[in-house]
């Protein structure tokens, strides 16, 4: 195998890689139409870790990010690795390149409702924190907290549906339903943005506008303690109220960001399969049954 897989996540953190193709091929694509799975350590598989300039942030000591392994996102490098015969599921099926991104986003797109819901349930926890070390009640922002516990629950809850509703292959695979998975993925494109900027409003400007200082300031010897004062409020220690507010950070516009937007497939493209999903025509015929409507009303 040589060439390149762009735009991969968790790879750094994977035993395991299962490259699949990117989109439904034609013959002239057919010989980047394969499938297979490939050690992460393979020899000549080189992982080029992408990073972004927030994460500079978590590389101070004393300031470091709260997941140590920091971001996975990779782009894969093959230089002649060798795939064995039976670790390779596709070579050059390219007829077959649609059902397989038709198989894998239903699943995918079902199951990113709970990987955002389970960061926004830390965004919600990270809000009580802030609201506390601000030195208010977290009782104060209660309609914001019920806000985020909504939209955490609707994806989480989509992905659910989508799972319930879905069908068996007649390989024994289960795949979810098809409708459901790309509009839980509309909402995955939306929703969590919502609940980290209501994130950003609890916990004030010591985490979206940049007023941080860096841990080298924050421990400095000559002046280390005056800048604890100023991050001190009420009860909590600076150290405790800094931390929380890093976590916030983090969690809001540093590399805690997960990839809601693009992550798991555009929320274009799975607008597309909506629109391909949903019976227009059905529904019109439905609705002229009930208004009693005898006459066919065509589209102009």
């Amino acid at each position: 195998m040589r060439g390149a897989k762009a735009m991969i996540a968790g790879a750094a953190a994977s035993n395991e890689i299962f490259v699949l193709p990117g989109s439904g091929y034609r013959e002239q694509d057919s010989d980047f139409a394969v499938a297979f799975v490939v050690p992460r350590d393979a020899p000549g598989l080189t992982l080029v870790e992408c990073r972004r300039p927030s994460d500079c942030r978590e590389l101070e000591a004393g300031f470091d990010s709260p997941v140590e392994t920091g971001t996975t996102q990779s782009y894969l490098l093959f230089d002649n690795v060798f795939i064995p015969a039976k670790r390779v599921f596709m070579a050059g099926e390219y007829r077959y390149t649609g059902n397989i991104i038709k198989y894998f986003t239903a699943n995918y797109r079902a199951c990113i409702g709970g990987c955002v819901t389970g960061q926004g349930d830390v965004m919600v926890g990270a809000g009580v924190l802030m609201a506390r070390a601000n030195g208010l009640s977290a009782k104060t922002f209660k309609d914001k907290f019920v806000q985020m516990s909504v939209n955490n629950e609707t994806t989480f809850g989509m992905g659910i549906g989508a799972i319930a509703m879905g069908y068996a292959h007649p390989s024994g695979v289960w795949f979810a339903n098809d409708l459901m998975a790309h509009v839980n993925k509309v909402h995955v494109a939306t929703l969590p943005y919502e609940t980290k900027r209501l994130l950003q409003e609890i916990s004030g400007g010591l985490v979206e506008t940049g007023c941080f200082p860096s841990a080298e300031d924050f421990n400095h010897e000559e002046y280390g303690a005056f800048v604890q004062a100023c991050l001190q409020a009420g009860n909590v220690s600076a150290k405790s109220r800094a931390r929380a507010a890093r976590l916030a950070e983090w969690l809001t516009i540093g590399a805690g960001v997960p990839g809601c937007m693009h992550g798991g497939g555009s929320p274009d493209g799975a607008k597309l399969v909506v629109r391909a999903n949903t019976p227009l025509d059905e529904y019109a015929a439905l609705a002229r049954e009930l208004a009693g409507i005898q006459e066919e009303i065509a589209e102009p």
